[in-house]
């Protein structure tokens, strides 16, 4: 009689996932290589842009004329990325993607041409505007396409790997850049950009994303009527200000202690930590699959970030070697940031609200750049790096609650 019920509860308890499962799971996905493809040819243009625009403006007019141009293509991208989001979700990519890209890419033209042609300061920072105004979503829709083509077992994985991508590409997009515009000319970036981004959306047609209807209600405020959602998404803009300090401040702090050549090897060294750290999450995403497990790789991050900022009163050497342990987690929050946002997000708007995080990253990027920059100047670089942590735990106690609904492991199921 005992023996009796103990058979379909062990039944119902489900097997122990080997090391690596979810990877193997991921592999076995349908298009599963097309889609590594796309996620690569979309973010290399993001590493590639900024710098592109800086050596090229920075070269026929001035770095002052450069990085106003720089900051209008974030403004522009970052003002409408959300109006992007939401006609990709409504309308087919098959229209809204051709129809970027073609914008884009005259715009850029127009841009080259200008700059080619000397015209004045300001219509050089209208054009980058409108550059990024009209960058084609394929981004963002890389993660609709994750959570469309990755099952709920899978997902935590595919996510890892797209912000493992992201690391990777904005390593390996700068360099490309400094080749082209070194080895070739200040407008073979360019083109290398306009192809990449042909691809990606030529690639990107071809997912089976059809729009899907919204749920009646709420239309206008479309993600932004969700509370638990707006919680995520002020602490994902929060993190980004906390990384951005990070960013700013290390190559400053080098400089002002004599090391001026370390810059580059503390953002390299934070880079290889986040993604070491995110392939590790993706190898074993069910290490955090309960509890409120965003804020606490959120505080792991503030105390790797306390770590720094006690390595910056020792040495610089001790700060290089302190920046892959506090990028560890950098990758993992982000990919659980932007999937806990589509678990979140209402029926028919994932693209949109990847697109809200977007914008928030590139206000976010703003504000911890301007405040890193000016405590760095004013009270010394160990001090801007004491703001880390404390933004850092501010963004755990805001995303603390945040929860999928419990219907998400359906809404991602394939």
């Amino acid at each position: 009689m005992s023996a009796e019920p103990a058979e379909p509860a062990a039944a119902t308890e489900p097997a122990p996932r080997r090391l690596l499962a979810g990877y193997r799971d991921l592999l076995g996905a349908p298009g599963f290589r097309r889609i590594a493809a796309a996620a690569l040819a979309s973010k290399l243009p993001a590493g590639m842009v900024p710098l592109s625009l800086l050596l090229l403006i920075g070269r026929e007019y001035s770095y002052g004329v450069a990085g106003l141009a720089v900051s209008s293509l974030a403004v522009g991208e970052g003002l409408t990325a959300p109006l992007r989001g939401r006609l990709a979700d409504r309308r087919s990519p098959r229209v809204v993607l051709p129809v970027c890209l073609a914008g884009y890419l005259t715009a850029g033209a127009l841009l080259l041409l200008a700059v080619a042609h000397g015209v004045s300061a300001v219509a050089i920072c209208c054009l980058t505007a409108v550059v990024g105004a009209t960058v084609p979503p394929v981004g963002i829709m890389m993660r609709s396409v994750w959570f469309a083509s990755a099952g709920a077992r899978t997902l935590p994985t595919a996510m890892a790997l797209d912000t493992t991508l992201t690391n990777a590409a904005l390593i390996t997009g700068p360099v490309l850049t400094g080749w082209l515009s070194l080895s070739v000319s200040g407008f073979a970036p360019f083109a290398a950009i306009a192809a990449l981004m042909a691809g990606a959306v030529g690639v990107l047609t071809g997912f089976p994303l059809a729009p899907r209807p919204a749920r009646p209600g709420h239309r206008a405020a479309g993600p932004l009527a969700s509370a638990p959602l707006r919680r995520l998404m002020a602490a994902h803009g929060l993190f980004v200000v906390a990384i951005t300090v990070v960013d700013v401040v290390l190559p400053l702090h080098a400089q002002a202690s004599g090391a001026a050549g370390y810059a580059g090897l503390y953002l390299g060294a934070m880079s290889v930590g986040s993604i070491l750290g995110s392939l590790a999450l993706g190898a074993a995403p069910a290490l955090l699959s309960r509890g409120p497990r965003i804020s606490v790789l959120l505080c792991a991050f503030a105390a790797g970030a306390g770590l720094l900022a006690l390595a910056a009163r020792l040495s610089p050497l001790t700060v290089l070697l302190v920046c892959p342990v506090a990028g560890a987690v950098v990758g993992s929050a982000f990919g659980t940031l932007y999937t806990l946002a589509g678990d979140l997000a209402p029926e028919g708007r994932v693209t949109e609200t990847m697109a809200w995080l977007s914008s928030l990253n590139q206000a976010g990027g703003a504000v911890g750049a301007a405040a890193g920059a000016h405590v760095a100047a004013a009270q010394g670089g160990g001090t801007a790096l004491l703001l880390v942590p404390a933004v850092a735990l501010l963004a755990a106690a805001i995303g603390w609650k945040t929860k999928p609904d419990p219907s998400a492991k359906e809404k991602n199921a394939p």
